[in-house]
């Protein structure tokens, strides 16, 4: 018998890691200690380690009391915990993607915003242009109602308005198209895959769609793996904090409902999906992951077989623990005439592969929804 420390490290990125330093943030970590002999450690778990340029990070340590790494483990089968409630209720099901408009209402906030206040300070600074010389542009007034206005900001104002709009007109669109697609409920396809899914190896299987609506033009086969956020009660236990006192670095104070239940990170960093019907548990749009990686694309045959090519860069199997969780998807994409691709997404346990991971350098995806995508739209 050895002395084995099993050590989870987590630097989890919040809504918006941009503003934050990710090698200022503390490194969380929970270790656990077993009395395990070489045999009995190596079918345990295998470590790895997924790390972004900037330093966020998930990581398994196993070392002895000598401080020597388990460096070659065993294949192993992969983490039977049941899914956490995050994937029961938010990955698994139909999805719909949201409207385009987001991705561009969102990207034009930054450019109108430093349209308008360049505009303040050309109207700042115009009269001293105007007694060296220099002509002004847009200045005149304009009268509306009883008040005159520049003419420079009767072109600003509207521009700076519409991101709004757009936002509004894409909402409006994304909830007439979610009543339209509850309103004929689809029926859920049934797919069996290859016994033993193991990840760096390709995943086969066949699926059966009960029915094929008329406007439906195409569909394929993908997969998916990536990280999903840890639990806010672990996050907290392992800063040895609590819920009354001050929250750890990237958290925000208790929220209602959403934290709760377990359908987000507990950040509270912002809007990470458009306007959703709320009589629909866990949303209708799929949330991106923050570290993640597609695998490869596969065209259905005509008996429902497919075969799907493994992601470029080997990852851990499934891991379902409140810290770390490490998430496979299987996802069927159909794309309809006139009308944005529908997503069916079941989630799929995979086993470790014989090497140890180290992922290093990987980029952070945009948490909002409106910029997830599978393949070409």
């Amino acid at each position: 018998m050895s002395t084995w420390s099993i050590i989870h490290r987590v630097r989890y990125p919040p809504f918006d890691d941009k503003r934050i330093n990710a090698e200022a943030a503390p490194v969380f970590e929970k270790t656990l200690v077993s009395n395990l002999s070489h045999e009995e450690i190596q079918q345990q778990l295998p470590p790895y380690k997924i790390q972004s340029e900037e330093g966020w990070l998930i990581e398994r340590l196993i070392i002895n009391q000598d401080g020597e790494k388990l460096d070659q483990p065993t294949q192993v089968r992969f983490d039977d915990e049941p899914f956490v409630e995050l994937v029961k209720q938010q990955r698994r099901g139909w999805y719909i993607l949201p409207n385009r408009l987001h991705g561009l209402a969102r990207n034009m906030i930054n450019a109108a915003v430093i349209f308008l206040l360049t505009t303040l300070v050309y109207l700042f600074i115009e009269p001293l242009l105007s007694e060296i010389g220099i002509p002004s542009i847009g200045t005149k007034s304009m009268q509306i109602g009883l008040l005159d206005y520049p003419i420079l900001s009767i072109i600003v104002v509207p521009i700076l308005l519409l991101p709004i709009v757009l936002r509004l007109i894409a909402n409006f669109i994304d909830l007439k198209r979610q009543q339209d697609f509850f309103r004929s409920p689809i029926e859920q396809p049934k797919v069996t895959f290859s016994s033993n899914i193991i990840s760096g190896e390709s995943l086969s299987g066949t699926i059966q769609i009960p029915e094929q609506l008329p406007n439906w033009k195409s569909m394929s086969v993908h997969w998916h793996v990536g990280t999903l956020p840890p639990s806010r009660e672990a996050l907290i236990e392992i800063s040895n904090s609590n819920e009354d006192s001050q929250p750890p670095i990237g958290l925000s104070t208790p929220l209602p409902h959403h934290w709760e239940a377990s359908l987000d990170d507990g950040t509270a960093g912002g809007e990470d999906s458009p306007i959703e019907r709320q009589d629909i548990q866990g949303g209708v749009f799929l949330r991106p992951m923050r570290f993640s990686v597609e695998g490869g694309q596969s065209t259905i045959d005509d008996d429902g077989s497919f075969t799907i090519d493994p992601p470029s860069d080997m990852w851990p199997g499934t891991v379902n623990s409140p810290l770390h969780r490490i998430h496979w998807e299987f996802i069927l994409k159909i794309k309809r005439h006139k009308q944005m691709p529908l997503l069916w997404v079941c989630p799929i346990r995979v086993q470790f592969p014989n090497d140890v991971v180290e992922l290093e350098n990987l980029v952070i995806n945009d948490p909002r929804t409106e910029q997830f995508y599978i393949g070409e739209r």
